[in-house]
């Protein structure tokens, strides 16, 4: 294991860094008030779980 905090770093994990692109692709440049309800659960679902 390395001595990494990664609390402190500015790039994030290979994993969580797939997963923001995926929730940055599914927002689609929208404004948060343009996004319905409906939506949220899906959007903000994370490595499938």
């Amino acid at each position: 294991m390395s001595n990494i905090d990664l609390n402190k770093s500015s790039k994030a994990c290979s994993p969580c860094n797939l997963e923001c692109k995926k929730i940055n692709k599914r927002i689609n440049d929208r404004k948060i008030s343009e996004i319905k309800t409906k939506e949220l659960p899906h959007i903000l679902k994370v490595f499938n779980f």
